[in-house]
């Protein structure tokens, strides 16, 4: 009797393990299963073509390309480098990119071009990364020696904004200095080769700059901790004609962002083999950034003041900023990370 007993237990315990391992074998099936069936649902992979900032501020879309998330759910994401915000825009206005990604200023400006024909989708960053960085060999020693002095800066980019905010709070008339409008690396070679005076611009141009006039170089952080967004916009057609590839394009980001906030290393390792970015650079600006999925009532109060300014420094048309609220299309977004959207209308 106590013999059968004492064989019996480590059977039972046996057939216990063997049960839970069958289970867990299932989920792990049954999950490998889904996130084939996700792709498998659509027939074939449906193409967007999205234009990205080759910069950490797009980090997403890189990650999101990088690690396969657009191809597990159905997205084959065609995604073309830009040098800047305002390139990709305009790759999307001209029909060649279904998706932009750029600064709410570049979004502003447009809009106050007379162009209707965009909506944002969301908010994929916020940084505090725009410097003024001026030659010492020129004389400048502080933000008051920028009187006078022939600064370079990407129009219709936040830095003229930010630049304008920054002389005025120095006591500087903006309209003391001479402003040289120039595409990001055309800037980077002005101030390196000394036809500028200064510069003002985002990173990673303010690293390079850097590297460049090494001993020779003073900077000023430019935008008194007033973050600029980074967005994804697209045309009304794409908003109104393909709402389920811009949900399959957020659920891959949202996966990016997770593994943004899990394990940045890995992102920046990333980042630096795709962008050809140097891994110390990464290092030094991440924390200069919230590289995330966004929607907020913040976004509307930033593009309002930079509309503001626009009209009153004659950049634009009419006499007051629009209502941007009418510019937003946050279904796909809210349907993916509802807690991403907190905006009022």
């Amino acid at each position: 009797m106590n013999q059968r007993n004492h064989t019996s237990r480590p059977n039972k315990r046996f057939m216990l393990t063997c049960a839970v391992m069958i289970i867990v074998c299932a989920a792990l099936f049954i999950a490998g299963c889904k996130d084939k069936a996700v792709v498998e649902e659509t027939g074939k992979l449906e193409t967007v073509r999205i234009g990205a900032f080759k910069g950490e501020m797009t980090a997403l879309v890189w990650v999101a390309e990088s690690e396969g998330f657009f191809t597990k759910y159905g997205l084959n994401a065609q995604v073309t480098g830009f040098e800047s915000g305002v390139a990709a825009v305009e790759a999307l206005t001209a029909g060649t990119q279904d998706i932009a990604t750029a600064a709410e200023s570049v979004f502003v400006n447009k809009s106050l071009q007379n162009y209707s024909k965009m909506r944002i989708l969301g908010v994929i960053a916020q940084s505090d990364s725009i410097e003024i960085i001026a030659r010492i060999d020129r004389g400048i020693s502080s933000p008051a020696d920028l009187k006078g002095k022939k600064i370079a800066l990407t129009s219709k980019a936040p830095s003229h904004y930010f630049l304008d905010r920054y002389l005025i709070y120095n006591h500087i008339d903006p309209r003391t200095v001479t402003i040289v409008d120039l595409p990001p690396q055309k800037l980077i070679e002005a101030i390196t080769k000394g036809s500028v005076d200064a510069a003002i611009t985002w990173e990673p141009n303010v690293w390079n700059i850097k590297q460049k006039l090494a001993g020779n170089v003073l900077s000023w952080p430019a935008q008194s901790d007033q973050q600029f967004n980074f967005l994804l916009i697209c045309g009304t057609d794409f908003a109104e004609n393909r709402s389920e590839a811009a949900k399959k394009m957020f659920r891959a980001l949202a996966d990016a962002e997770t593994l943004v906030r899990k394990d940045p290393a890995r992102v920046q390792q990333v980042l630096a083999r795709r962008l050809a970015l140097d891994e110390r650079y990464l290092v030094s600006v991440w924390s200069k950034h919230i590289i995330g999925l966004s929607l907020d009532q913040s976004l509307f109060v930033a593009m309002e003041d930079q509309a503001r300014w626009a009209i009153t420094r004659g950049f634009a048309l009419g006499d007051k900023p629009l209502n941007y609220l009418k510019s937003i299309y946050s279904e796909p977004l809210a349907s993916v990370k509802p807690d991403a959207v907190t905006i009022y209308r």
